[in-house]
């Protein structure tokens, strides 16, 4: 036979290579691309700063529905699509106030997706709570009758969290009775402490009502904005400076005031309504303020910290602490199975690819070769 022909024992290298190439293939783990955030999600210091991806981790805020009484949302933003449930206008007018983008603001806060820009978009700290609408607005004021009424509606319309973006510097009878009624229907009301810090600190309702969970706002560093109400009355404090969120018409925008910050302990008390549907008001409360990052002796209220209220279980029972034991083991077993079926593959790889080596090799084998 004339030609080169390759060697019995080169056949054999190369077939004992490729089994320890295939077994290298089948032994090694795939390696997880790296998470990539967007643009605005690196702009959204207050979710780092809230720990939301360790929030995230036990819930996002499904099945709960936020009220938000002021402007009225954005309902088309791409940010906030699917999210914007129908609410209603009091006054059946398209009038906003002067800050007419505030109830988007709100939402893009308390539930933005991050679905725009192809997934970069705005994200909020509940992105699978609902939200809720209602415009109170009309000739450029919100009157307390109107906010009063729309309290009362949502808490019918079934908001397990009612924030309010709106303020007043009077008290009002029927602001105060909606108040109260929201809360006997289950509702957790939440509003801004008042912008009022730097114009004599006034109080402002329905903030300043006991059954209110008051919102002050502070900066990067944890120092509270100059223009917030400072008081006693106030419960907690939350991001509220250069302050990244929605906008109407598919824009965003950056702001500061306690507003802001009343809608990240909105949303994070959507996350704790998540996580347990059946708490009332009190406990929801009691969780959030017991569990806020304390600010230092005399410097204020402490920090709302979502990811601290929801502690990894903590709330089961025995039998469901048994049941999820179960699954921990069993999963620790399937994790441990893994492993010895891909080197169990990749030894059977090993055994069929030296059977052929050596049957390529008794093909090849000349007297030359025996020589």
């Amino acid at each position: 036979m004339t030609g080169r022909t390759t060697s019995g024992s080169a056949l054999a290298g190369r077939a004992l290579a490729a089994a320890a190439a295939l077994a290298l293939t089948l032994a090694m783990p795939g390696k997880a691309a790296p998470a990539v955030s967007g643009a605005l999600r690196d702009s959204e210091w207050a979710l780092t700063s809230l720990k939301a991806e360790q929030a995230w981790k036990i819930t996002k805020g499904e099945g709960v529905t936020v009220a938000v009484i002021g402007t009225g949302v954005d309902a088309s933003h791409p940010d906030l699509k699917g999210r914007v449930i129908s609410g209603s206008d009091v006054y059946n007018t398209r009038d906003e106030g002067s800050e007419p983008f505030q109830g988007t603001y709100a939402a893009g806060i308390i539930a933005g997706t991050g679905r725009n820009y192809r997934g970069d978009g705005l994200v909020g700290l509940a992105p699978e709570a609902r939200i809720l609408p209602f415009r109170v607005f009309l000739d450029n004021t919100s009157p307390t009758n109107a906010t009063a009424k729309s309290i009362r509606a949502a808490a019918r319309q079934g908001a397990r969290v009612i924030d309010v973006t709106v303020g007043f510097r009077r008290s009002s009878p029927a602001l105060k009775a909606a108040v109260e009624y929201a809360v006997r229907q289950g509702a957790l009301v939440v509003a801004g402490a008042g912008d009022t810090g730097g114009t004599g600190n006034a109080q402002t309702y329905p903030a300043a009502y006991p059954e209110v969970l008051s919102v002050t706002a502070i900066d990067k560093k944890g120092a509270l904005w100059p223009d917030a109400h400072r008081g006693k009355q106030v419960d907690l404090a939350a991001p509220g400076v250069d302050i990244l969120t929605t906008a109407r018409n598919d824009d965003y925008w950056t702001g500061s005031g306690t507003g802001f910050a009343a809608s990240w302990v909105s949303a994070s008390a959507a996350l704790v309504r998540a996580q347990h549907p059946k708490w009332t008001v009190d406990q929801v409360t009691r969780r959030l303020t017991e569990t806020a990052t304390p600010r230092g002796r005399g410097q204020g209220s402490a920090i709302v910290a979502p990811a601290a209220a929801l502690p990894q279980r903590a709330a089961l029972s025995d039998s469901a602490s048994t049941v999820s034991a179960d699954k921990d083991a069993a999963a620790a077993r399937s994790s441990d199975t893994g492993p010895i079926m891909v080197v169990s593959a990749a030894t059977g790889a090993l055994i069929v690819l030296a059977a052929l080596s050596w049957f390529l090799i008794r093909r090849t084998v000349s007297t030359t070769d025996d020589d």
